[in-house]
């Protein structure tokens, strides 16, 4: 047994609809997880007891291959120290199931005490206690604490939190909220979501891997898709509709920010990520992603992608009105057959066919809404992973209190500019440059099917693909997207490392699995070079790029210098 991991999830997560304090732990061939689970909970017994807690917790155990999480619930204000515990817990319980002797408590003790005697508040308790008995929001921090959402919320700093019987309720209350999750699509989906409540009226707040945006305010610039970001926004008093892009990383780390929100939207599941925190395959981060569905009470709405198998399946499972969308001119056996199976049930789907967006309800017929063409993304349809994109924002949209026409002024008006870094195409001398995050096996198939539309327009057109990865792919991820690469038969492959994003391997090992796993797929290695930057591959691809060429710049992070560069070679004119 090995310990990974102890942490806190403030909210919602993939072992309970409540706060927990869980350890992951590893496990080696011939143990057990009964056995792991027996001697932790002996260990933590003695030092919660030493430190004057109830010794005894009831754990929600999640086995996955090659080990397990345990997780217990412990009031807010000795979360901290009881994650404390838990690791110093199951770092004893490995000593003792390895043979060794089992810890001294006594250092321990001493440490853990203070952070009682520091963090224990029954100001913050009783509150969350009179938020529950009036279903109003309850958010908390290690910093803040508050009570209703945007524009109805009222916060204090820990040390001022008021005794509930001085907080003028009747101010409190919420607002609507959307989440956005999924392996792809989630930031494009979010922005346009957005930008639809704007032209709905009142003030937008979302957040995203770019960044916190409220109004036309970019607030905090970075990824802000787990929950610190989302209680920026839930707090800020001038919010009156929030947006929210919801990660994997961060449902797994700390769980959700909030307890319900009025619609979310799952755009779909990949083999993106699989392999930590206990994921072991596609059906299982379906689960984490399926941790937002399930926030959604029944007086909301849960979009799913008709497209994906996972998504169908849960369907029957959430508390929500379900509402689907599918691209039926990219139509599948499943996408027609689910599509049909949900208008019987009188569900609602939002759909592409022959062109058109429509929205179609069982037993009340089809509503027009515009044309795939009207929608600048898309490309005219040619970008069918940002048709599937629109479809989902246009059916999470009406959740959120908006009407048709400022959904449809939104879907025409959203472009480029509003999406920098996903599927933005540039014009340098005549020359396409398609830059996008495409980072997965997933994403890099739509971006190439892009490519390849935009590549025919000219006869004998090249393409030169500059790419990379984070470390924290495994081998065989690359292979996929390797596979992807090359089956739109790319005359260069430049890849560059992603200083940034090692993540555990060595400088220069990820742009080396590339090389020789491109060479293996069947690229001659002379079309093959590493480069230092997005900026110097650009350089390189424009310096032997003629007019109809296409170089498509994919994990596109670095935003700024990209921008300098491209600003200077097309004039700054996105398409």
């Amino acid at each position: 047994m090995r310990l990974v991991d102890a942490r806190r999830l403030t909210g919602a997560n993939l072992l309970s609809r409540r706060p927990l304090v869980v350890v992951e732990i590893a496990l080696d061939e011939g143990e057990h997880v009964a056995r792991a689970l027996e001697v932790y909970r002996e260990e933590l017994a003695r030092i919660r007891s030493a430190v004057g807690l109830p010794p005894e917790v009831e754990p929600c155990v999640r086995e996955h291959l090659g080990g397990a999480v345990f997780g217990y619930q412990t009031p807010i204000d000795t979360m901290l120290a009881s994650a404390e515990m838990s690791e110093w817990a199951a770092t004893s319980a490995a000593a003792m199931l390895a043979g060794g002797a089992r810890l001294d408590p006594a250092g321990k003790v001493v440490e853990i005490e203070a952070i009682l005697v520091r963090d224990r508040n029954p100001h913050i308790l009783g509150l969350q206690r009179a938020s529950a008995e009036r279903s109003v929001p309850f958010l908390w921090d290690d910093a803040a604490t508050s009570v209703g959402l945007g524009r109805r919320s009222l916060t204090w700093t820990n040390d001022r939190v008021p005794d509930p019987t001085d907080v003028p309720w009747a101010a409190v209350g919420r607002v609507p909220v959307a989440m956005v999750t999924g392996t792809n699509g989630k930031t494009t989906t979010t922005r346009l979501l957005a930008q639809m409540a704007r032209e709905g009226g009142g003030v937008v707040g979302s957040t995203s891997s770019d960044g916190v945006v409220v109004g036309a305010e970019l607030v905090e610039e970075g990824d802000f898709t787990g929950p610190a970001g989302a209680r920026m926004v839930l707090r800020r008093p001038d919010v009156d509709v929030a947006v929210l892009e919801t990660a994997r990383g961060g449902i797994l780390r700390r769980g959700l920010a909030i307890d319900h929100v009025d619609v979310a939207l799952l755009t779909n599941v990949s083999a993106d990520h699989v392999g930590g925190y206990g994921v072991d395959d596609v059906a299982a981060m379906a689960e984490v992603k399926a941790v937002v569905a399930h926030a959604v009470l029944a007086s909301g709405v849960v979009v799913l992608n008709a497209r994906d198998p996972n998504l169908l399946a849960l369907a029957p499972r959430v508390a929500g009105r379900v509402v689907l969308f599918a691209d039926l001119d990219a139509p599948g056996p499943a996408t027609h057959t689910g599509v049909a199976a949900h208008l019987a049930r009188g569900g609602e789907v939002v759909m592409a066919r022959d062109g058109a967006i429509l929205r179609a309800r069982g037993g009340e017929g089809e509503t027009p809404l515009l044309t795939v063409a009207d929608v600048p993304i898309t490309f005219t349809g040619l970008a069918r992973y940002n048709v599937e994109n629109v479809l989902g924002a246009v059916a999470a949209a009406p959740a959120l209190g908006l009407d048709d026409d400022a959904i449809v002024r939104a879907a025409r008006r959203f472009d480029a500019r509003d999406n920098p870094g996903r599927g933005e195409l540039f014009s340098a001398a005549g020359v396409n440059i398609l830059v996008d995050f495409a980072h997965n096996p997933e994403g890099v198939r739509a971006a190439m099917q892009l490519v390849c539309a935009l590549r025919a327009r000219t006869p004998g057109a090249s393409l030169t693909v500059i790419t990379g990865s984070a470390g924290d792919r495994r081998d065989e991820d690359i292979r996929d997207i390797v596979r992807e690469l090359l089956a739109a038969r790319p005359d260069r492959v430049l890849v560059r490392e992603l200083e940034k994003y090692l993540r555990g391997r060595a400088p220069g090992e990820v742009p080396e699995t590339f090389r020789r796993t491109l060479v293996q797929q069947g690229l001659p290695e002379e079309r093959f070079a590493r480069v230092a930057s997005e900026v110097e591959g650009l350089e390189r691809a424009l310096a032997y790029a003629v007019p109809g060429d296409v170089i498509a710049l994919l994990v596109h992070v670095d935003h700024s210098p990209v921008r300098a560069f491209l600003e200077g070679v097309t004039g700054g004119t996105g398409g």
